[in-house]
């Protein structure tokens, strides 16, 4: 099973203290981003006071390189090693292909907006780890993206209020922490990384047999192979039409068989 780490350019990025959950959200860009840090415990969050007029939303943003995938996988996951914050209700998303940051390119504040409305996964509400990896299974969208784009956009975001566009109640705060792409040392094995399986290589189709042969016989299939009447050639057309073939009667290669037969009493 293939790993991908994801590039060290990944990111958390966070808009804070908003009045509204819209201007929280929407906002064209983030006010801080962290594109250096090894881990966060709030690399996605969504948060709002008592008083309901103080909205903060966090993003994490990173790419990995699929340039070296070029058949649909058969299956793929999205593994965040835990670090701290454990409210895990979140989803994966594809981040616009105009976005600044990339496979080789560290993503900038004006990302926090290239989020799209494409799932990636399922919501992800199981148990959080922070002793290991957690687990999100990427769906056909996702597989597809790694068999025909060179880089892998994605984004992790909250998912009942962030991805779904729902103002969060009051004092609602959900956390969810984990380590980063820049992870290096003893946590070197704790960076963010998708794990696939490869698809099959589609089987090479065989050559089809002349549609006629010089016994006569008629070859209509082949195993491995399709029909030969999806590549029929002029010297193949039998009698009168086109160029004379191995089936034509006069100037025939093959001798006809002639026999007496059997006797019957």
């Amino acid at each position: 099973m293939p790993d991908i780490y994801a590039y060290t350019g990944d990111a958390g990025m966070r808009v804070n203290d908003e009045a509204t959950w819209p201007e929280a959200r929407d906002a064209s860009t983030a006010e801080v981003i962290n594109t250096t840090t090894d881990k966060l415990a709030s690399a996605v969050q969504v948060s709002v006071n008592l008083a309901g007029n103080q909205y903060d939303n966090r993003r994490y943003f990173a790419a990995f390189d699929t340039s070296g995938i070029t058949v649909k996988p058969e299956s793929a996951t999205l593994k965040l090693y835990g670090y701290l914050a454990t409210d895990a209700e979140i989803v994966v998303i594809k981040v616009n292909a105009g976005a600044t940051g990339g496979a080789s390119a560290e993503y900038v504040e004006g990302d926090y907006s290239q989020t799209s409305s494409t799932a990636y996964s399922s919501e992800y509400s199981d148990s959080w780890s922070t002793t290991a990896y957690n687990e999100i299974t990427l769906n056909d969208d996702a597989l597809n993206d790694m068999a025909s784009l060179d880089e892998l956009k994605i984004a992790v975001i909250d998912h009942d209020f962030d991805f779904q566009n729902s103002v969060p109640p009051n004092s609602t705060t959900r956390t969810t922490g984990f380590y980063l792409a820049p992870a290096t040392g003893g946590d070197a094995d704790k960076r963010p990384l998708i794990s696939y399986v490869a698809g099959a290589e589609p089987t090479p189709q065989g050559t089809p047999s002349a549609q006629f042969g010089k016994d006569y016989t008629i070859n209509s299939y082949n195993i491995d192979v399709l029909s030969t009447q999806y590549t029929r050639l002029v010297d193949q057309v039998p009698f009168s039409l086109g160029t004379p073939g191995p089936a034509r009667l006069r100037g025939r290669e093959n001798a006809p068989i002639v026999s007496t037969g059997k006797k019957k009493n």
